[in-house]
């Protein structure tokens, strides 16, 4: 067997690049499509490398994780995982010996770890290169790129910032909704303790019946909502080695526990339910029926995996109610920016940005605090367009999302922080690319999924958007936001008043002051035949914009809106629709 020759590796970025990359080739193929156990496995080690594992994965989180062995399981007993291991080498060998190979990847013997083997040595591009890079990009943004140049420790680093450069063209500027939520001041840094850590998720075995049947049953579900919890951000995943194996480990904040009961001619019922270990009360409860047809995969409960641990799910949520007060660096702040992004409060926005500040203060390399720093920096800038405190709030924003794809280039953060980056800097092509991979890396995310929609939508992909759009608002519909407001203007255009108004009246109460809701609302009240309200709304937009009694639409949506398109479409529906007099666009 050949050797892996430590030199021949390219750095860590691009490294873990060519493992995404190989590995959507070995996913799809044939031999992996006929061996899911294998593919399985294939992508647990993976995962666990792009997710920064710094060590090979244990015996036992494989046995448990990746090949659905229940959580009694004992690798000093059971070879299992290395068997399994070793059948995985033996079919990578088999797929790279039908297919031509510049890099391939492999699981050296004696190891768990994914790593990467090539044929000859990568080019590598010289420090001076990478600097000269970051130079010219300085030099574009006017010199504003200063928010970012500490933090560029090496040229590695640098050079991971250059790919993600080369692979955008400009093309055009396109809806801000996404970020047009903030209009925060940016404030000094606050003191504090190391940053509070993420809370604790343990997910208990599913309970079932004794048939084999069942029991296979319930390791496939126990792996479903493994796999979708481990992705997010803002909730650890306890990790099954410390499930009851030692006094000392972690507590979990919180429990979720699973029970699967099947009839005999196929169908499942299965209920989920969330614990706060502090108190044991129940904070969330959900029945699922499934059809046979549904199971194995059991991907109706991607919805319970969203609702549960989304940027404002039931466990973001719960922290906040019970500290309302707390902006402590950390998962606090990373909660409360959410928080606002549903609740805007002039007060709690100059006590995030101060919050996130601090926490990369600590955790510099943090991509979740750097992800949300750069979008509170690009909602600076979005109402201060055209001015030099824009330009600088939209260059800091920049750099921060170039951070955040540089410190997590295998994180869904860290690659929408630069999809959203490429998008208000007019680059669709890029954007595009990194949001998909993005929504790859977590595609239980009702928040990517949404503003992925968005971007496709401005990007002129309207099937896909859409889709996207309605996913989101599958996945988790109790904060849908912006996402939501667009679908239903999607559904108005397409003549389906109905269950555009359906989607508005989930939107939740304070989302309802935003001026895209209220746009959408009165295009929709007016087809429905509701004039007067319609036009009563859309003077509460006019009061809400500070804009004239007969300002032109155009005027009043650029005060919310960036793409030109976007606000030729919506100022015709608005005179289409009534509320707003016929004339000529301004």
């Amino acid at each position: 067997m050949d050797h892996i020759i430590a030199d021949q590796l390219p750095d860590g970025d691009e490294t873990d690049r060519i493992i995404a990359a190989e590995f959507e080739q070995l996913r799809d193929s044939a031999l992996f499509t006929r061996s899911p156990v294998l593919s399985r496995l294939l992508q647990f080690l993976v995962e666990h490398r792009l997710r920064g594992g710094r060590s090979a994965p244990k015996a036992y989180a494989i046995a448990t994780e990746a090949l659905g062995r229940s959580a009694d399981f004992d690798p000093a007993v059971d070879s299992y995982p290395r068997v399994m291991v070793g059948r995985l080498r033996t079919l990578l060998d088999r797929y790279y010996a039908e297919t031509p190979w510049i890099h391939r990847l492999r699981v050296p013997q004696g190891s768990y770890e994914i790593v990467v083997q090539h044929r000859a040595a990568p080019p590598a591009r010289s420090a001076a290169d990478a600097e000269g890079d970051m130079a010219a990009e300085r030099a574009r943004n006017a010199d504003t790129d200063v928010a970012s140049s500490r933090h560029k420790r090496d040229a590695g680093i640098s050079a991971r910032s250059g790919y993600a450069r080369r692979v955008a063209t400009p093309l055009f500027v396109l809806l801000a909704a996404a970020a047009g939520w903030w209009t925060y001041a940016n404030w000094g840094r606050m003191g504090g303790a190391t940053p509070v850590p993420m809370p604790l998720l343990e997910v208990g075995a599913p309970q079932a019946g004794e048939t084999p049947v069942s029991r296979a049953l319930a390791r496939a579900l126990d792996g479903r909502l493994r796999d979708g919890f481990r992705r997010f951000e803002l909730v650890d995943l306890r990790s099954a080695e410390a499930n009851g194996s030692s006094a000392a480990a972690p507590q979990p904040d919180y429990r979720l526990d699973v029970l699967l009961v099947r009839d005999l001619d196929g169908p499942a019922d299965v209920t989920l339910v969330l614990n706060r270990v502090a108190d044991q009360r129940t904070i969330w409860s959900q029945q699922f029926h499934l059809e046979k047809s549904q199971m194995p995969e059991f991907a109706p409960v991607d919805t319970a995996i969203a609702q549960i641990a989304g940027d404002y799910g039931v466990i973001v949520r719960d922290q906040v109610q019970r500290h309302p007060n707390d902006f402590a660096p950390g998962f606090p702040c990373l909660a409360q920016f959410n928080r606002v992004r549903q609740m805007r409060s002039a007060t709690a926005a100059r006590q995030i940005d101060a919050c996130l500040r601090a926490t990369l203060d600590r955790t510099p390399d943090d991509p979740v605090a750097l992800t949300a720093l750069s979008l509170v920096r690009f909602g600076d800038w979005q109402p201060r367009r055209n001015t030099p405190e824009g330009a600088a709030a939209f260059a800091e924003a920049r750099a921060l999302a170039e951070r955040a794809y540089e410190n997590g280039p295998g994180s869904s953060a860290g690659l929408f922080a630069m999809s959203r980056a490429n998008f208000y800097a007019g680059n669709c092509p890029a954007g595009l690319a990194l949001g998909d991979g993005a929504m790859r890396l977590n595609p239980y995310d009702a928040d990517i999924a949404g503003f992925l929609g968005l971007f496709k939508l401005a990007c002129g992909q309207p099937d896909e958007g859409t889709a996207l759009l309605q996913r989101s608002l599958d996945l988790d519909a109790s904060y849908p936001g912006v996402p939501a407001v667009t679908l239903a203007f999607v559904r108005s255009q397409a003549g389906d008043q109905q269950a555009a108004q359906a989607i508005l009246d989930r939107v939740p109460t304070p989302s309802k002051m935003e001026p895209q809701f209220m746009m959408v609302r009165a295009i929709v009240l007016a087809r429905q035949g509701h004039l007067p309200e319609a036009r009563a709304t859309w003077q509460a937009l006019l009061k809400y914009t500070k804009q004239p009694a007969n300002a032109a639409p155009e005027t009043v949506l650029r005060q919310f809106l960036i793409t030109p398109a976007v606000i030729v479409r919506a100022s015709a529906a608005l005179r289409e629709s009534g509320v707003v007099p016929p004339g000529p666009a301004s």
